[in-house]
């Protein structure tokens, strides 16, 4: 039994980013449906939209790229999302892909207590807020893998 069955959960999304930010060859997975509603809500052609945003990944599907820019530079990262606006808030959130909607419910944060815990340098959201539903949290943990094993070529 995961441990978070036996012990509630915290968490509230606090908007502050850190999620967007990532190493230099990190990227956000994409569907090709979510390629499509991100294209069409920020009103550029697909083809714009593939060359200005996606890399084709080398295992299967697409992602979107990060940037290394002042921005992430001053936080001390290596790189942010090419979707995070000026302000450094997602300029796509109402479509936003299904790896971002589902964190900090992935597999692999979801282990162990101890990378749970561990994941509130990243986000200061852990911990925080009302207790989330565990059947939420398993929605979500299932959401996030089955969007990381579906091969859209």
């Amino acid at each position: 039994m995961a441990f978070y069955h036996s012990k509630p959960l915290r968490f509230e999304c606090t908007q502050c980013s850190q999620c967007c930010y990532g190493g230099k060859h990190a990227y956000v997975r994409v569907s090709k449906q979510e390629i499509e509603n991100i294209f069409q809500f920020l009103k550029i052609g697909k083809e714009q939209f593939e060359h200005d945003y996606l890399v084709k990944l080398v295992d299967h599907g697409f992602g979107i790229k990060m940037k290394q820019s002042p921005l992430a530079k001053a936080m001390g990262k290596q790189g942010h999302c090419l979707l995070l606006n000026k302000d450094g808030h997602c300029s796509v959130y109402p479509v936003r892909p299904t790896q971002c909607r589902t964190y900090p419910f992935w597999p692999e944060i979801l282990i162990s207590e101890e990378k749970w815990n561990n994941e509130v340098t990243r986000c200061e959201g852990i911990n925080q807020g009302d207790v989330v539903d565990v059947d939420f949290i398993d929605q979500q943990k299932k959401l996030s893998v089955e969007a990381d094993i579906v091969i859209d070529e």
